[in-house]
């Protein structure tokens, strides 16, 4: 039979990559510590100080995945604060993290809104230092309400600052798509190689725009929208941010194999757009529904997760054969208010891997979850001889995580 147990780490390959369930504003614990100084990028999205209670929705059951049917609503994270004065202090702290944890040649990003962008700079002049201020980039977007009593707020602002003067910084990764349009006071011409250019007098000199020759981006965003209901990218996630923004982000301030750390990492947009970028990631969050959204969307097979255990009654039902044997599951019914009635076995069950306990740690064999694309999940593996207790690792339809021993 199986038995839940309380373990909280959990190891994909050689576990280079984290997920860490904790407050990214508390002080530096030891397992974070490890990685001060050594960030090249750190990517903040914190609240925003909005006063509201977040949600977050997940498909649930093959017919919820297989037809994307509304999905149940949970919650996320409430952006409520007693005071500016503890929201101030929380930014503070996150800022102050972030200095410890880059590198010489890291960057820090900051993302905040309207409420809050202001705070932020004066706290980053303080923390950084103004000499290490870079940019402030608006990324102006279309979706939501319209205002009638104010213009109406359609930008989000991103505080880049360096760790010091030695940063590193490629625009020439971040090349846009070249846009036709008229310039009525420019002469066209095409030179002697048959390149066509656009040329303006001033000044006594004369300057060419060939038409071929790269642009980039400047510090106001217009090109990149926000999330819509029905993008693929949806995790159902509240406030999820694309990843064409991060990776715009991230591209000009990162390497091969550097590595990137997000203090908020909510749905897991930065790990995923640090995943593509072949970087390795951090992702902090002290909500384990968050944890587990980003490690839901991530290919990782060399992962390090450390979030906790949902412990209560749920039970899970199934079989062993024997060391590198099959592993069977046949029963798992976990509750929750927002669960809809089904009478289909194994609807409350959204992933599961298969592995060992040793030590404090369950360490992955086989993984499996349901997708779009593969709604039914397989529920039996064959699991490969190895060191310490055979073991299950579940994740519900709300996303909380447990894990059982199998007990002869």
């Amino acid at each position: 039979m199986f038995e839940a147990v309380n373990v909280s780490r959990e190891i994909i390959g050689q576990g280079r990559n984290l997920l860490l369930c904790e407050d990214g504003s508390a002080p530096l614990s030891d397992m974070l510590a490890e990685y001060a100084g050594q960030a090249q990028c750190v990517y903040i999205d914190p609240p925003f100080m909005t006063g509201d209670s977040f949600t977050r929705r997940r498909r649930f059951g093959q017919a919820g995945w297989k037809t994307g049917r509304p999905a149940p609503e949970y919650p996320a994270y409430a952006d409520q604060f007693d005071s500016r004065e503890a929201y101030l202090a929380f930014l503070r702290e996150l800022i102050g993290n972030a200095h410890q944890l880059l590198c010489r040649t890291g960057v820090l990003a900051l993302h905040l809104d309207w409420r809050t962008s202001a705070y932020g700079r004066l706290i980053c002049d303080e923390v950084f230092g103004e000499e290490f201020f870079l940019n402030e980039i608006i990324w102006s977007y279309e979706s939501g309400g319209r205002a009638k009593k104010y213009f109406s707020r359609k930008h989000d602002t991103i505080l880049l600052y360096a760790r010091t003067k030695d940063y590193h910084f490629d625009l020439r990764r971040v090349p846009l798509e070249r846009t036709e349009h008229r310039k009525n006071h420019m002469r066209r011409r095409v030179d002697e190689d048959g390149r066509a250019y656009s040329e303006i007098k001033t000044g006594g000199k004369v300057y060419r725009y060939y038409d071929d020759a790269p642009v980039y981006p400047g510090d106001v965003w217009t090109d990149i929208s926000h999330l819509q209901q029905r993008d693929p990218e949806r995790t159902g996630y509240a406030t999820q941010k694309p990843v064409k923004l991060l990776d715009r982000i991230l591209k000009p301030v990162v390497r091969d194999g550097d590595l990137v750390i997000d203090l908020c990492c909510g749905s897991g947009t930065a790990m995923e757009a640090a995943q593509a970028l072949n970087c390795r990631y951090i992702g902090v969050d002290s909500c384990p529904e968050a944890i587990l959204t980003t490690a839901s969307r991530l290919e990782s097979r060399d992962l390090l997760l450390e979030c906790p255990c949902a412990m209560d009654d749920t039970r899970l039902e199934g079989m062993y054969t024997g060391e590198g044997g099959m592993m069977l599951l046949t029963g798992f019914s976990a509750s929750h208010p927002s669960f809809p009635h089904t009478e289909q076995a194994m609807d409350t069950l959204e992933a599961w891997s298969a592995g060992h306990i040793v030590g404090d740690a369950f360490v992955v064999s086989e993984s499996f979850r349901r997708t779009p694309r593969s709604p039914e999940l397989p529920l039996f593996c064959l699991l490969p001889a190895g060191e310490g207790e055979p073991a299950i690792s579940t994740v519900d339809a709300a996303g909380r995580r447990r894990v059982f021993r199998w007990v002869d």
